[in-house]
């Protein structure tokens, strides 16, 4: 399934992400992909929307699910808050047939809204989970900002617990090195199915823009960045 790190503090935010997807039928993982993107950073706006679990949504592979709701978004004139709101909106009905169709299975959807917002003070990460609950479908929602780790996906459950002390006061690549540690333990866990693993993608936003540091398969790094601030429209 998936391990992402988020690392927030005043001035970005780093995120890593593991590449594995995992096709499962009937409770048996039938195929593995492990160069599959769960980043997805707006163009022209410091905004990325992380996604994890289930990974087909309304007949689309998540990476064009999410490309339409993208196109749609006149980023620069919601907060990160209304960004999550939309979307939750957006991702709902078609998360509620999936789940339904696939018999209301233990794992959910989680996605994360990660950046800074249209007249926010500061950057901050908003996930919205779905998950059912016997005949229920719950949608939870939490909200993070300075200073804290979040890990996010079942391969959290693989990992030491994080510590926020590990980034306060640390440039880019020391919290980035940190991320890889973590991942570390991740993607070399003992279990029968490692749920986690493949190419490692990676990204930092800060107020003006965000950039690849480690981008998924055919993402030029040079092409990646952008330079909106995160005011404008």
């Amino acid at each position: 399934m998936t391990l992402i790190i988020a690392s927030v503090r005043p001035h970005d935010i780093v995120l890593t992400a593991d590449g594995r997807s995992e096709t499962i039928v009937k409770g048996v993982v039938t195929g593995v992909d492990d160069h599959y993107q769960k980043l997805f950073p707006i163009p022209d706006h410091p905004v990325v929307i992380a996604h994890m679990g289930e990974n087909l949504l309304g007949g689309k592979p998540v990476k064009a699910f999410l490309a339409k709701f993208i196109a749609g978004l006149n980023t620069g004139n919601f907060t990160i808050q209304e960004i999550a709101d939309q979307l939750r909106a957006y991702a709902h009905p078609a998360i509620r047939a999936r789940l339904n169709a696939l018999g209301k299975p233990r794992f959910g959807v989680n996605l994360w809204v990660a950046g800074f917002g249209s007249h926010d003070e500061g950057p901050s990460v908003i996930e919205t989970f779905w998950k059912y609950s016997d005949e229920s479908l719950l949608t939870t929602e939490r909200r993070f900002s300075p200073f804290c780790v979040v890990p996010g996906g079942d391969g959290q459950f693989e990992i030491s617990k994080v510590d926020w002390h590990e980034i306060q006061g640390k440039s880019v690549d020391e919290v980035r090195a940190y991320h890889h540690r973590i991942m570390e333990q991740a993607l070399h866990a003992k279990t029968d199915n490692n749920s986690v693993g493949g190419r490692i993608h990676e990204l930092v936003i800060t107020p003006a823009s965000w950039r690849w540091t480690e981008p998924p398969d055919g993402t030029p790094v040079e092409k990646a960045t952008t330079t909106q601030s995160a005011t404008g429209s």
